[in-house]
């Protein structure tokens, strides 16, 4: 078929993917899902779910290929092990939908799957479909270092909830909502973008994105989005080992130089003096609670909200104490259903009183929250497919599975979020699509 039978499809998924990571409600709220959950929901059901579709719809004859035969007979399986957990479990719409504060249940996941295969197609089909998709990374990835950056010499302020809370938002956060989550996002595309421009020609504009990306990655001062960045550097690093040229890594050093030099200059940034950098951040009672939980549902989980269900399921006295609550007299519980966030009065000993509330809904650990939620079966292929893509990727698309490899590594200390999921899921498949020509080759 001709390119052009391609081109208005996936120009519009590209567009439908990246827009997201960048979507702010513009107008003043404290309610955080109205700044910033609830319009890229808007955006990903109603612009990036029918393009996802349209593009497999003009490239279905893939499908009907021996060679995909393996991947869609996993992905049926996972998708069917995600629904049929929501049964026993009587997770009901909460189940299919998720939280009302992520909305990231059975739904969303089955819409990942959608996009995978989209990104497996486009790669096959598409001419320079990776050159394309690192150009798109390297504008989205720019467009939202700005906004960080912005933030942190005093130019920009960002509405929302985290505007008044010090959490999100702050002068080191972005138009993701949280500095976790955007370093996360730069954590996954900069090794794309770092991959690109070494292919490229040295125009200013390629390496200078590559510096405020790195800037701003840096300035996400979040330890898990450090982590994510350096494992996918490595990775580029060693299957490009005799092509990264050294201007890439000194336009990466300057980057984190500008972001310290910042931090400096104006005395901001985490400091580690009231936070050692081993310190897991309140994550211990959670993963505690995760893994007690798969130990009592480990086939079809807990079904959402399953971190709730399984803390719920606990003594009260063992779960404060995980979560840093001391000298305890008395505790009464006041949630009334397990699927409700645990909350406990506690007297202390010398008579006053205290409300604790465990708010956290998701297990800072993907692969444990997989297996929570849906049970060990689920988690397992899912982790098989993250490698899977990341392995088939490796020459194939050496900029693409790095960054995967940052998103894995990000997946061990954060959630998997819809506010950059579905552009880690279309990366997925294209990196399967190096799997595909593989086996067409020893075909042929």
């Amino acid at each position: 078929m001709s390119v052009l039978y391609y081109r208005m499809p996936t120009s519009l998924l590209l567009l439908a993917l990246f827009i997201p990571v960048l979507l702010i409600n513009p107008n003043l709220s404290l309610n955080f899902d109205e700044v910033y959950l609830w319009p890229k929901l808007f955006w990903i059901y109603f612009v990036t779910l029918p393009t996802t579709v349209l593009v497999i719809w003009y490239g279905k004859h893939i499908l009907y290929m021996p060679r995909t035969k393996a991947l869609l007979l996993l992905l049926s399986i996972w998708g069917t092990l995600l629904a049929v957990s929501t049964l026993p479990n009587s997770a009901g719409w909460t189940g299919w939908w998720g939280t009302v504060d992520r909305a990231d249940g059975v739904l969303m996941h089955l819409l990942y799957t959608i996009i995978l295969i989209a990104g497996l197609i486009w790669a096959l089909v598409q001419q320079n479909s990776q050159g394309l998709f690192e150009r798109a990374a390297l504008l989205c990835g720019t467009l939202l270092a700005l906004t960080n950056i912005l933030q942190q010499i005093g130019l920009m302020g960002t509405p929302g909830e985290g505007a008044v809370s010090g959490i999100s938002a702050t002068l080191f956060g972005g138009t993701l909502g949280n500095r976790g989550y955007m370093g996360g996002a730069l954590a996954l595309l900069l090794p794309i973008v770092a991959n690109f421009v070494q292919r490229s020609h040295a125009w200013l504009w390629n390496w200078s994105a590559v510096i405020l990306m790195s800037w701003a990655w840096a300035g996400s001062f979040t330890r898990g989005a450090w982590l994510a960045g350096v494992m996918g550097l490595i990775w580029l690093a060693l299957w490009r080992r005799n092509q990264m040229p050294w201007r890439a890594w000194c336009a990466i050093a300057l980057g984190i130089l500008l972001c310290v030099a910042t931090a400096k200059i104006r005395g901001e940034g985490r400091g580690f003096t009231t936070q050692a950098i081993t310190d897991s951040s309140g994550r211990g009672v959670l993963w505690k609670s995760a893994l007690y939980g798969v130990q009592e549902r480990p086939v079809l989980g807990w079904g959402t909200p399953a971190l709730w269900k399984a803390m719920n399921a606990r003594t009260e006295r063992e779960l404060l104490d995980e979560f840093g609550t001391r000298d305890m007299a008395q505790i009464q519980r006041l949630n009334t259903r397990d699927d409700q966030a645990p909350s406990f009065l506690v007297t202390h000993s010398g008579g006053q009183r205290e409300k604790v509330v465990l708010g956290i809904n998701k297990v800072h650990n993907e692969y444990l929250d997989y297996a929570l939620t849906y049970g060990i079966p689920a988690a397992l292929m899912f982790t098989f497919l993250l490698g899977w893509a990341i392995w088939s990727g490796r020459t194939f698309a050496p900029g693409v599975s790095a960054g995967l490899v940052a998103y894995a590594a990000y997946l061990m200390t954060w959630p998997e979020i819809i506010r950059f999921a579905p552009i880690a899921w279309f990366m997925m498949g294209i990196a399967l699509a190096g799997h595909v020509m593989q086996r067409s080759e020893v075909q042929a």
